[in-house]
């Protein structure tokens, strides 16, 4: 069956004609793009390229336990949870720029007060190209990743979407 892109929206139909009206943007449509063609790397779903293992600390142990975990785990940020629960993310920039360069005791320095919050995700199933939406919008560089019943599952990356792209370009 054909498929047909929305040119102002990208909403694809699966249809053998296309609609007059684009359901999601409301356009009277006066062209439609023929979407037959395999689909791209953007398209596809943000759990194919996550990173499986997050690395999480209670939002009760200091910026320099942070420090240590990442080091040990060779990791650039660690998810701050609560009760369990990721509720916010610390990365090397935010010990660098709220810790060292203020001079202040990374031992005595919560992650409560230099997490970032809230914290912004991801659904697994979501495509690559809403992930990198979220970061272009929000300036993020990580996103949690969501899986079934709201599960953090893992995280994406701005490293993990160019080799999206990269794979993309290789295979055009």
């Amino acid at each position: 069956m054909p498929k047909w892109k929305c040119y102002r929206c990208g909403t694809v139909y699966d249809q053998e004609a296309p609609p007059d009206i684009c359901a999601n943007c409301n356009a009277a449509v006066s062209f439609w793009i023929d979407w037959t063609e395999a689909k791209t790397p953007l398209e596809d779903p943000v759990g194919k390229y996550m990173n499986r293992q997050i690395v999480m600390i209670d939002i009760n142990n200091s910026a320099w336990e942070a420090a240590k975990l990442m080091r040990e785990k060779n990791a650039g940020c660690v998810f701050v949870t609560n009760g369990g629960q990721p509720v916010g993310i610390v990365t090397e920039r935010d010990i660098l720029y709220k810790i060292v360069a203020d001079g202040l005791p990374a031992a005595h320095v919560l992650l409560r007060k230099i997490m970032s919050t809230p914290l912004v995700s991801v659904e697994e199933v979501a495509p690559i190209r809403k992930a990198m939406s979220l970061m272009k919008e929000g300036g993020f560089r990580r996103l949690l990743v969501l899986g079934e019943r709201g599960k953090a599952v893992g995280m994406i990356s701005q490293q993990d979407l160019l080799d999206a792209a990269l794979q993309s370009t290789v295979a055009s």
